[in-house]
């Protein structure tokens, strides 16, 4: 038990440390909170046993790390949405040179005088 607890402490503090690097940090919190959840339980299992492991203090060193990382970044970091305008611009650009293209083709009506349209009641 002692040790599917420990194993489930490093791999949710490693998992917390990776997120919060990301872009997307915000979600860290998560395993950073299962990671603590885990690590106090296997401290508890292990301190009844007698022996406490050096990995499981440096699990909870990696979940305060991924939660500082996590926190900084939520007070300190903005994200700004850029100018859409040029954006803008440019999809309505495309959509006139799309319109332009399909106006210019050459599509003769005998091309379509071989095609059967079936007629299908939907009804029945």
């Amino acid at each position: 038990m002692k040790k599917i607890f420990t194993i489930l402490t490093i791999t949710t503090s490693i998992l917390a440390t990776i997120i919060s690097v990301l872009p997307i940090s915000n979600l860290a919190v998560f395993p950073a909170a299962l990671a603590f959840i885990f690590g106090v339980t296997a401290f508890y299992i292990s301190k009844k046993t007698g022996e406490v492991k050096k990995i499981i203090q440096f699990s909870f060193l990696l979940t305060a790390c991924a939660l500082s990382i996590v926190t900084y970044k939520a007070f300190f970091i903005k994200t700004e949405v850029v100018n859409t305008k040029i954006l803008n611009e440019k999809e309505a650009q495309f959509e006139e040179d799309a319109i332009e293209e399909l106006e210019n083709l050459d599509i003769e009506s005998s091309e379509f005088e071989d095609i059967e349209i079936e007629n299908t009641n939907l009804d029945n």
